[in-house]
């Protein structure tokens, strides 16, 4: 039996209307930060204001992901979908019309925090689906050991392209980028919505294999939340040191690029990852990337100019991607198949959090001492990961 499984032969099991819907659907989530900070900023003329609606948006997220997760296994994927898609873009388009100065800001921020809860959780999805396809398998660990590193490549590179793509068509008019994401949303999530691939209710039945967990088993999930959590710090703390180092500068054009390079060692890193022997086991693959972040994070703070800062980006992000793939790959193993989506949003949303935790600090820090001293939050996120991979339970 192979250890690892050709993408041709993964992409190939689902079709190419799967991963062009599972990558076009994804767009919104990344554009959507960045898009909704500069047209409030352009609308109300404050980025304290568009810095609280974003806020907001991250918060509404966080607080339906896991709702919405578990709807999903509950009534099915295509219900969910669709509904989620049509409160999202219906809250974009009230958006666009009413942040403006002369109504009150909660209202806008409201109508943010609807945009970030009515999330559909795409990726959460085509990760379940993958999970079925994978248990009527015999390759099934090879197949569900590449389909969890194809799925973190093509989050990583969605938000690449979402803040690129944002702060582009913001250049030629501000509404357009979240125009944008709306007409993707009905794209791109409607169409993995109705794909032939989408898992039905729970009534229905979940495909099972002979290995596969009868409940969750939370001694090993809380630990691997943690650790997802920590690279999420570990995200915050990188991405608002290098805008601060090259704001500071007065070269903040490059600091988008700059910082794309971690996601893109985290990417390259995280399709090799199907290739790592079975005989390592995943705990102690989180020990030792996890670990391995908090080594590489320091470069931060020593580089000196933006092709330095971007090569101690892109070494963080090579130790990131498998941190996050196996954290994926070891939470579809000890989930029940009827609960998969809801536990994929679980760990998706401890990453936000993480995300967002990690700027808050990182930006004190800015304030009152310096940007590359800010990167030492990276540092914390990454031993956050590593310690908890030493506390996952180790079995056979």
């Amino acid at each position: 039996m192979p250890q690892h499984l050709p993408y041709p032969v993964l992409l190939r099991s689902q079709g190419a209307s799967f991963v062009a819907l599972g990558f076009l659907g994804r767009l919104p989530t990344g554009i959507l930060p960045l898009s909704l900070l500069l047209y409030t900023q352009h609308a109300l003329g404050s980025f304290a204001l568009a810095g609280l609606a974003t806020a907001a948006l991250s918060l509404g997220g966080a607080a339906g992901a896991v709702l919405v997760g578990h709807l999903s296994d509950q009534y099915g994927h295509r219900v969910v979908g669709l509904v989620a898609t049509v409160v999202q873009t219906a809250a974009i388009a009230a958006f666009l019309t009413w942040c403006r100065p002369d109504v009150p800001l909660a209202v806008a921020c409201g109508l943010a925090a609807l945009i970030g809860f009515a999330n559909p959780q795409l990726g959460a999805m085509a990760r379940a689906r993958w999970s079925q396809v994978a248990a009527g398998r015999p390759d099934r660990v090879a197949f569900t050991a590449s389909a969890m590193a194809w799925e973190g490549a093509v989050d990583e590179v969605s938000f690449v392209v979402g803040p690129v793509l944002a702060t582009t068509l913001s250049a030629v008019a501000p509404p357009l980028p979240l125009l944008t994401a709306l007409a993707l949303a009905w794209v791109g999530q409607v169409g993995f919505a109705l794909h032939r691939s989408a898992l039905p209710a729970l009534r229905h039945g979940r495909l099972r294999h002979a290995e596969s967990a009868d409940r969750i088993d939370w001694t090993v999930l809380v630990p691997l939340g943690i650790a997802v959590g920590g690279v999420g710090v570990l995200f915050g703390g990188t991405q608002t040191s290098v805008a601060a180092y090259f704001t500071e500068r007065g070269e903040a054009a490059v600091a988008g690029l700059v910082y794309g390079a971690l996601a893109v060692g985290s990417a390259a890193t995280g399709l090799l990852s199907n290739r790592i022997p079975a005989r390592f086991p995943l705990a102690a693959r989180i020990v030792v990337f996890g670990f391995g972040c908090a080594l590489t994070s320091p470069l931060l703070i020593v580089a000196w100019d933006a092709p330095s800062m971007a090569l101690a980006c892109l070494l963080i992000g090579v130790m990131v991607g498998p941190t996050l793939v196996t954290g994926y790959a070891y939470a579809e193993r000890i989930s029940p198949p009827e609960r998969l989506s809801t536990v994929m949003t679980m760990l998706s949303t401890v990453g936000v959090v993480g995300v967002a935790i990690g700027a808050a600090l990182a930006g004190q820090v800015v304030e009152s001492h310096s940007a590359q001293t800010a990167a030492w939050i990276a540092t914390v996120g990454g031993l956050l990961a590593g310690v908890a991979g030493v506390a996952i339970p180790r079995r056979r």
